[in-house]
């Protein structure tokens, strides 16, 4: 279920994502990462904040990553947009973003759909480009080379 309210308890979190307050209160001094606001002491988890305890909880319980392990993958995770827009100029670019969609969710009906490009992507064959013909000017010179 994705987050729809602005921000939510702690308690919702850990009832929404099936792990123990003190779970999260723990990643929280583990993670640099996770770090909810608190109004009057209270934690406020964004939709942000939750995605991180979501890839948190993939490095963790599904791809079985120790904490250090987990801490050294969550360096490159972002909270905020990023600054410029990734290239994807060949099959490897285009297929290693698609990996990295697929390290950053939980969301199966996502990752059907990341796996199913993935599949489209390598059965691709690339043609190579015509080369442009050869024109030459009235003194025999090229235009183009």
């Amino acid at each position: 279920m994705p987050p729809t309210k602005s921000y939510y308890k702690i308690g919702e979190v850990a009832e929404m994502l099936g792990v123990s307050i003190y779970t999260l209160k723990y990643w929280e001094t583990q993670f640099d990462e996770l770090d909810p606001p608190r109004l009057n002491k209270q934690r406020r988890y964004t939709p942000v904040d939750i995605e991180v305890v979501k890839r948190i909880m993939e490095l963790l319980y599904k791809r079985k990553f120790k904490i250090e392990a987990a801490k050294e993958a969550m360096k490159g995770y972002r909270k905020c947009k990023p600054r410029r827009v990734p290239l994807c100029r060949s099959l490897e670019d285009a297929l290693n973003l698609l990996d990295e969609v697929k390290t950053m969710t939980q969301d199966e009906h996502i990752l059907v759909r990341v796996e199913a490009l993935e599949a489209w992507i390598a059965g691709i064959e690339i043609a190579e480009e015509p080369r442009m013909p050869e024109h030459k000017n009235i003194r025999g010179k090229e235009y183009f080379k």
